[in-house]
């Protein structure tokens, strides 16, 4: 199709509607399908030209593409008139999306969503049809959906331990709102431990970011049940994560969270420990604003653990530990007023009198002090917190139900008009009708590498579950494709597949695995890069991993990255220096400078980096 991309679209329609005059409908539909990669044409001359391949689509006999056409275009009669000819999960695709652009509590919506649910159930999408019963407030129905799909995930031959979890947790959330709370205790354990098991898995094979799903799916667990220790487990490990990662924006983010969470369920104890973690994180990260905000934050907090066990009529000693903690919280931000103040509290502490009397003596100390003049403010007054978490209890199990389907991830995209720009929109659509054409049959490797091209342009998320199913074709070609492919990617799923495509058998794929390595160099993908540093027996592809690690402009990546210009060998202090010459990394001179002074003899390959970045040495 690549003889079309340089043609006048106008041109192109004209030349169509001509062939199909002459009766030439192939050649036109061949022609109309190759411009649609021209995704920055206008739209007037897009959308011209997609009409024109809807109707002879249609006529044609090729429903499905007259339908994919009337997605784009938002065109409602066109897609009524092809529906009836349609599989039941187009047809269900394009009710749903009809409801839901009406609104849930619409009474039109409702019906669409129960008629998309019928028809996702004739497709056997079991997910998809739970999640439209529950859009349609159909509770009971999709409890029934939901537990079919759980005893399927969990009977199936490939135990999915996480979409069982997800599964489970449908079951325990629907279950309680038709009232069956045994029932939804009961899915709630099973769901926790599937989810539990999932996430050990998942980080020991160097999968962090499915593992965070986990976690955040265990907090609205925590969340929708009332179960604190599952929220703190969720938000601990989230957490641990997301600093990893060098996601400190989250991180902090999350940290608020919990101590909201925590606050609001009155579990205290537990808010300030959490708050003094936060309080030390953003002292690391240099943010003195925020830790000093965290200080003031727990040394209250720890105030009112201590009112609170008096007042229920606890311990004295775990009520003067509590305000003790406070104290040390104050002082260490100059807030002597308060420091004052609590003493006066420990005085009035039902303890010994020779405490009392020593902490009386102390408050006075502090009846003159004045408060320093600090700078304290929450993370969340000056960063805008990002969008809630998707629903992955229901997104993950849709893309699992789709077995990476690249008909239905384009689907999706279309579909979603809101969401997504024109051009993504156009390139799903081109990636759509290659889809259309290619799956389903027993495609060639040409035609495999032409799907692999159509939708490595989009470069969203959704698109990577149909990459990882290309990447495991039998036809070297397609995996080398995917492998190229993959460089355009920059997220840490990317690297479940290049893991193994940078040991593939056949030396080209490895050669594209290992130039898409070099490109996948922001901030979080320091873990998985390190990883294959680390494990890889190739040298090209440690090469290539130590090339990206050199452009992450992370502490971690810098200290590996000058570990590695001190103790490897020269083939690999080779690669660095031709990845670094070009960089534009602060923390790798940093890191490099501190560790020159201890390096002694072995210290020149540093002084060599210092000189290629202009830095001395």
């Amino acid at each position: 199709m690549a003889d079309y991309l340089s043609m006048n679209l106008m041109e192109a329609r004209l030349d169509a509607e001509r062939m199909v005059r002459q009766g030439d409908v192939r050649e036109a539909v061949r022609l109309l399908t190759g411009v649609l990669g021209q995704v920055y044409a206008t739209e007037e001359e897009y959308s011209s030209v997609v009409q024109t391949l809807g109707r002879v689509l249609a006529g044609a006999g090729d429903p499905c593409g007259a339908l994919t056409c009337a997605w784009y275009l938002g065109d409602a009669a066109a897609a009524d008139a092809v529906l009836p000819r349609v599989p039941s999960s187009d047809r269900a695709r394009t009710l749903s999306a009809r409801g839901m652009k009406l609104g849930e509590q619409d009474a039109r919506a409702q019906r669409l969503l129960h008629e998309a649910a019928a028809e996702h159930e004739a497709a056997a999408q079991v997910a998809q049809a739970a999640v439209c019963r529950e859009k349609a407030g159909d509770w009971a129905t999709a409890r029934g959906l939901w537990s079919r799909l759980s005893q399927q995930i969990s009977g199936g031959a490939e135990g999915d331990l996480y979409a069982a979890g997800l599964a489970r947790f449908n079951v325990a959330r629907t279950s309680r709102n038709v009232g069956d709370m045994r029932t939804a205790r009961e899915a709630t354990v099973s769901s926790v431990h599937h989810l539990e098991q999932a996430a050990d898995r998942y980080e020991s094979i160097g999968q962090r970011e499915r593992a965070f799903d986990c976690f955040h799916v265990l907090v609205e667990v925590g969340r929708q049940f009332e179960t604190s220790e599952h929220v703190l487990e969720g938000y601990v490990n989230l957490i641990r994560i997301l600093s990893e990662d060098n996601l400190r924006s989250h991180a902090l983010q999350s940290y608020e969270e919990a101590i909201g969470y925590l606050r609001q369920r009155e579990e205290t104890s537990a808010a300030a420990t959490i708050a003094q973690e936060m309080g030390a994180y953003a002292r690391r990260q240099g943010l003195p604003a925020v830790a000093n905000h965290a200080l003031d934050l727990q040394a209250e907090l720890w105030r009112q653990v201590a009112r609170s066990t008096m007042e229920r009529g606890g311990p004295a000693d775990i009520a003067e530990n509590a305000l003790l903690a406070s104290v040390l919280c104050y002082a260490e931000i100059g807030q002597f007023q308060k420091v004052g103040a609590v003493y006066v509290e420990l005085a009035h502490l039902p303890i010994e009198a020779s405490r009392c009397a020593h902490y009386a003596r102390a408050s006075k100390r502090y009846e003159a002090a004045a408060d320093e003049r600090i700078e304290a403010s929450a993370w969340s007054a000056s960063w805008q917190k990002e969008s809630a978490f998707p629903d992955v209890w229901h997104v993950d199990l849709v893309e699992w139900e789709q077995r990476g389907s690249v008909a239905d991830a384009c689907a999706d995209v279309l579909l979603a008009p809101q969401a997504w720009s024109d051009v993504v929109r156009r390139r799903a659509l081109a990636g759509r009708m290659v889809a259309l054409r290619v799956e389903g049959a027993r495609a060639t490797a040409e035609s495999l590498v032409e799907l692999v091209t159509a939708i490595e342009s989009i470069e969203l998320y959704s698109m990577l579950s149909p990459m990882e199913k290309l990447a495991q074709s039998e036809h070297a070609t397609v995996r080398a494709a995917v492998a190229k492919a993959l460089g355009r990617f920059l997220y840490k799923r990317t690297f479940l597949s290049l893991r193994r495509l940078v040991a593939d058998p056949e030396a080209a794929v490895r050669q594209e695995a290992n130039r898409s390595l070099e490109q996948l160099r922001f901030p979080h993908a320091f873990d998985p890069l390190a990883r294959i540093y680390r494990e890889a027996s190739d040298a090209d592809t440690r090469a290539s991993a130590l090339k990206a690690l050199a452009h992450v402009d992370t502490d971690e990546a810098a200290e590996l990255v000058v570990g590695v210009l001190v103790q490897a060998g020269p083939g690999e202090r080779d690669a660095v220096m031709a990845a670094v010459s070009g960089a534009r990394n602060d923390r790798l001179l940093e890191a490099a400078k501190k560790a020159l002074a201890a390096a002694g003899a072995a210290g020149e390959p540093l002084r060599a980096l210092l000189r290629a970045r202009g830095a001395g040495g």
